[in-house]
């Protein structure tokens, strides 16, 4: 879903009575002041702080500023994805003032949030109803319409928008977004140029245009803005990938290899990007190494229903077809609904001479697709090697009235036209096959090379040799390169409208925790303030956070049951531990702030183990992320050391490896049995590195974590290297 814009209340300090006079009066006037301050803070903490402070004060405070406090408030839970919690406040905030346009903003956006987009346009309606003039709300109720698909709806409010704010460089950029959603590129392509005239070195928008342009089938302006965009942005992956399709598309293999190998440096995990690579290299004519690339990508993500289709070509091209077979019947049964897969199944059963089930799968595809002349033509050679020469003219004719230049229809129309001895017809269709542009990868040698020995026949007088069913191919085009790469950022420099994936999310649930106020240990300062910020973070890319902070050890075992009821439902688990950690003979600890560790029977009464955690979360369905930050120095380590006398050797620095379950990444602060410091500012270094990457638009966690890894090592000054153990099947991206 697009991001949509937040506004918040200003409430008037001016209208709040603390006290009727007296001493101390002027005291709580300021006090007052400071919690109007605080209830408009860009700090959610201190906002909702604040906004306490100022409803509590009840009936002293006007309603139209109860009103305000209550929707500052909702914009906490907002942030947070607390979407029922947001809506309880805007409705008590329009309860106190029903002109509070921002409120139903708010609300409008909460409701989107839940996916109720008819709730939300009410709200956005009654917002423009009050507040016509502003640009946000007009900007946010198009958001809802294009998500809907309503995009001529979306393109009048972003009309709107654009008018009454008209240098504002991420309206523009969201208009051309929904006009290239719509297939309108030019009219796209003309706001990106507005937009590119006020900010000339966003990259994203530079990247945007050219994206357009690519649609169009401009490759030659299209590469320009790639170039453009990648001087301006030298690691945005997108930009990479983009341009390697407009190489790609110009045949360019040498060139798209290129780009998909810098795609892949950037973000090694990405699945698609092997994919990408792979046809490249297939099409150059390199099957052997083409096939390692699918290979790669279906390893890293098994239901990558592209990297299938695309292997299943290359295993037909060498005439593996039980093995190309095999990738198809997967494939339909990931995308039942895919008529590319059909349609190349039925090629494939062709190819083996089973005409009838070829067909099968062939009508299959044009019921899903009845305007993809690929399948029709495929099947009207079908028909043709059946002896059905009516039935495949019908299908030839067809396909050729949606695509006329499609080289294998008029080769198999040619050999239609000529079994029925109308050999100037035949002539025509073949020399047209000649003349027609070579786009298909298993089918264009055999339109080529058929259709000119077939017209030398004829012209000669020599007879041709037979065109075996086995040898004869049909047009089975590759699914298209997916949508474009996501125009979306490495940073949120595009503002609040960037395009974003319309990928869902999944049920999410985390377990945070941070302890840093040890009783018997010297406390640790980061860990609380680690865990906070990054519950808050979790929070807003939509994860149900089980948060605990400075917890004693029933705390910790209670949070981690309450963590593991919410499992179940759950697609994807977070666990994130900040404070004291141990390993004792290769096992790891985990230390409540309660823990004392006097004597060797209280390692097992005193702490919990991070296998306790993982038992919790292991599923074969789910995906499992583990961040363990818990490797610093640790004086209870010593102390228990101390009191194992000559078994004290067990007690090793740092964390010991775990090796992961099947679909789990588990990451340390820094390498196994190594100690990561503590730092001097809120976070520790690893923290920061995290909150800094983890809200990344469109970026796979391992790519996320060479990030950190970097990030960590250079503030560190090259002392402390964090280091993960995956086991991951896929992509897992976090922001989308």
């Amino acid at each position: 879903m697009h991001r949509l814009l937040v506004m918040t209340s200003v409430l008037a300090a001016s209208v709040i009575v603390a006290s009727a006079g007296g001493p101390g009066a002027g005291s709580a006037h300021a006090q007052s002041k400071s919690d109007v301050t605080a209830c408009q803070s860009g700090d959610l903490d201190v906002r909702l702080a604040g906004c306490a402070r100022v409803l509590a004060l009840g009936s002293k405070v006007s309603a139209t500023n109860r009103s305000a406090a209550h929707n500052n408030r909702a914009d906490v839970h907002n942030a947070r994805g607390q979407y029922d919690q947001a809506i309880r406040e805007l409705d008590e905030a329009l309860r106190l003032d029903p002109t509070n346009a921002n409120a139903f903003n708010n609300r409008g956006i909460a409701f989107a949030g839940k996916g109720d987009n008819q709730r939300a346009l009410r709200d956005f309606d009654d917002a423009l109803r009050l507040g016509p003039k502003n640009a946000t709300i007009w900007a946010n109720r198009a958001g809802v319409h294009r998500n809907m698909g309503n995009l001529v709806q979306a393109l009048r409010d972003f009309d709107e928008a654009v008018r009454l704010d008209p240098n504002a460089v991420p309206l523009l950029n969201a208009r051309a977004n929904a006009y290239f959603d719509k297939g309108e590129y030019d009219r796209a392509i003309a706001d990106y140029e507005q937009a590119m005239r006020l900010a000339p070195k966003d990259a994203v928008v530079v990247h945007n245009r050219g994206n357009a342009y690519r649609q169009k089938g401009e490759h030659d302006r299209a590469i320009r803005d790639f170039d453009t965009a990648l001087r301006l942005l030298p690691t945005y992956v997108a930009a990479y990938v983009n341009r390697g399709h407009s190489h790609h598309a110009r045949s360019e293999h040498a060139e798209a290899i290129r780009d998909f190998d810098e795609a892949i440096r950037l973000e090694p995990q990405s699945g698609p990007y092997y994919a990408y690579r792979g046809r490249a290299y297939r099409d150059s004519g390199e099957v052997e190494r083409a096939l390692r690339d699918f290979d790669e990508a279906i390893r890293l993500n098994p239901r990558d229903d592209g990297a299938l289709h695309f292997r299943a070509e290359a295993y037909a091209r060498r005439g593996d077809l039980d093995r190309a077979l095999r990738d198809l019947d997967e494939e339909i049964r990931i995308t039942p609904k895919d008529a590319a897969a059909y349609n190349l199944r039925g090629f494939v059963y062709r190819q083996r001479g089973d005409l009838d089930r070829a067909i099968r799968d062939l009508d299959e595809a044009t019921r899903l697709s009845p305007q993809l002349p690929a399948a029709i033509s495929n099947r009207g050679e079908a028909h043709r090697l059946k002896g059905d020469l009516p039935r495949a003219l019908a299908d030839l004719d067809e396909a050729l009235r949606f695509d006329p230049t499609l080289a294998p229809a008029l080769t198999s129309r040619g050999l239609v036209h000529e079994a029925r001895g109308d050999l100037a017809r035949a002539k025509d269709d073949f020399r047209a096959a000649l003349n027609a542009p070579a786009r298909s990868y298993l089918t264009g040698p055999w339109a080529v090379d058929t259709a000119r020995a077939h017209l030398a026949t004829i012209e000669t007088g020599t007879p041709a040799a037979p065109t075996p069913a086995s040898t004869t191919a049909a047009v089975t085009p590759s699914p298209p390169p997916g949508p474009s790469v996501a125009a979306t950022p490495p940073t949120s420099a595009a503002g609040p409208l960037e395009q974003a994936s319309a990928a869902g999310r999944g049920n999410r649930v985390a377990l945070v925790i941070g302890n840093g106020a040890y009783r018997y240990a010297t406390a640790l300062p980061n860990p609380s303030n680690d865990a906070r910020d990054l519950a808050r973070s979790l929070r807003g890319l939509g994860f149900d956070v089980v948060e605990g902070i400075d917890l004693e050890k029933h705390g910790m075992e209670s949070k981690i049951r309450e963590f593991g009821k919410k499992l179940d439902r759950a697609d994807l688990a977070l666990f994130f531990y900040a404070g004291h950690g141990l390993q004792v003979a290769d096992k790891n600890y985990l230390v409540p702030v309660d823990a004392k560790l006097e004597r060797p029977g209280d390692l097992v009464l005193d702490t919990i183990t991070v296998d306790d955690v993982l038992a919790q979360m292991e599923s074969e369905r789910r995906v499992n992320l583990v961040f363990l930050d818990a490797c610093r120095d640790n004086p209870l380590a010593r102390s228990l050391a101390s009191s194992l006398g000559t078994r004290s050797a067990s007690v090793g620095s740092g964390l010991a490896p775990i090796q992961s379950a099947v679909g789990t990444m588990i990451v340390y602060a820094t390498q196994p049995k190594n100690v990561a410091m503590d730092g001097d500012g809120r976070n520790s270094p690893f923290t920061a590195a995290l909150l800094k990457h983890i809200g990344t638009p469109g970026l796979e966690i391992g790519a996320v974590m060479k990030r950190v890894r970097a990030d960590v090592y250079q503030a560190t000054r090259q002392r402390q290297l964090p280091w993960d153990h995956s086991s991951l099947m896929g992509d897992v991206v976090l922001a989308r």
